[in-house]
């Protein structure tokens, strides 16, 4: 009896060391074309009361720093706006880029008031752990492998105005962690590892980390809000770099509305 209680607690005992142990998804890195397109800054006014997501977008994408708001300022939250489902038609696609006018100043250097991107939010639309892909992976390795990973779809929402309502969506990032496993521990661990790691859901790193100060029970239990923003920040640097292609093309694009509206 004894020792099936053993076999039993063996797989959630070996979690904590996973992930010391494990290899995960490397972070994404930048195309040769995406690396030049950061040296040509986008001259847009953006604000956002997520201060971890200013910090990242700016490291990413060659923007102005953002205009950090207090988040008890009146502002609507775009995280419970009801949107219907985006239409896949509308899905960012990267553009080929215009060469420049030589006559053209550039448009930074025009002294007018840029159109604003207002209250940048990252909305988590849908997000998985897809327990059964990974209980196949492991079994496929004779139940000796560890594997998780968390498949998340999220949108960029901000406002122009006062009514009008923007977004990016079908942005898109996953992350895999495996680890070679002693035989039968592999599977068992893949198994419990969905509800022992239900707080690593993005979602909930983005809630405790910007949106509300996590309980000193839940710190005691799951991890301290410093190491949720750690982990927050580690998923948003993920998710932009990623759909790079995709969200600066639109950060363009919402450039472009300036030199429609002021032409030199």
């Amino acid at each position: 009896m004894n020792k099936k209680r053993i076999l039993f607690f063996l797989p959630i005992l070996a979690i904590p060391l996973v992930f010391h142990l494990a290899c995960r998804t490397p972070m994404p890195e930048l195309s040769s074309e995406a690396k030049l397109s950061k040296g040509k800054m986008i001259s847009i006014r953006w604000t956002t009361t997520d201060a971890v997501l200013a910090k990242v977008f700016n490291e990413v994408f060659p923007v102005p720093p953002a205009i950090l708001l207090d988040e008890n300022a009146n502002l609507v939250d775009l995280t419970t706006v009801p949107l219907p489902e985006p239409n896949p038609d509308h899905a960012p696609k990267p553009k080929e880029e215009k060469p420049m006018n030589p006559n053209e100043l550039p448009r930074w250097d025009r002294g007018f008031e840029l159109s604003n991107i207002d209250n940048l939010t990252l909305v988590i639309r849908k997000e998985s752990q897809r327990p059964f892909y990974s209980i196949g992976m492991s079994l496929l390795a004779l139940t000796m492998l560890y594997y998780g990973t968390m498949d998340t779809e999220a949108e960029l929402v901000w406002t122009s105005g006062e009514t009008n309502l923007h977004r990016i969506s079908f942005l898109s990032t996953y992350e895999t962690i495996w680890a070679p496993m002693p035989f039968y521990i592999g599977t068992g661990s893949t198994i419990v590892s969905p509800a022992i790691n239900s707080n690593r859901y993005p979602s909930l790193l983005q809630k405790y980390c910007t949106q509300e100060k996590p309980s000193k029970l839940r710190e005691s239990l799951e991890q301290s809000q410093v190491e949720t923003c750690k982990e927050y920040e580690t998923f948003l640097r993920r998710l932009f770099l990623q759909n790079y292609d995709a969200i600066h093309s639109q950060l363009k694009e919402w450039e472009k509305r300036n030199q429609d509206w002021f032409q030199p």
